[in-house]
C-alpha cells in the first residue's frame, strides 16, 4: 500500500527511454521485464526519477493536465502499485 507522502523511486536495475514526446519505456535489466508509459506515465516517472512525494507528482499532473484531485491521486497511485508489481520502483527508504 502506498501512501501520498511517501517516495518512490526506480528500482537500481531499471533503464528508461523516451520515445518520444508522449511515451516512454522501461525494462528491468535483470528480469526483462519492458513496461511502456504514455505520456501521463511519463510524466510520473519522471516526477519518481526526480524524488518527488507521490502528492507533489499529484499536484504536477493537476497542473500540466487540468485534472481534479482526486482523478490524479487514482492514477499516480494505480501506475505506483503496476510499478512495484513489476519491481520496476520500490519505497524510497528513509
Amino acid at each position: 500500500m502506498f501512501m501520498l507522502t511517501q517516495r518512490v523511486q526506480p528500482h537500481p536495475e531499471v533503464v528508461d527511454t523516451e520515445l518520444d514526446e508522449e511515451g516512454a519505456v522501461l525494462l528491468h535489466l535483470e528480469s526483462q521485464i519492458y513496461f511502456s508509459l504514455n505520456e501521463t506515465g511519463t510524466l510520473i516517472w519522471k516526477a519518481m526519477k526526480q524524488g518527488l512525494t507521490l502528492q507533489e507528482i499529484c499536484q504536477r499532473l493537476q497542473d500540466e493536465f487540468d485534472v481534479e484531485a482526486d482523478q490524479a491521486e487514482q492514477s499516480v497511485l494505480a501506475l505506483t502499485r503496476d510499478l512495484a508489481e513489476q519491481k520496476l520502483v520500490q519505497k524510497e527508504e528513509p
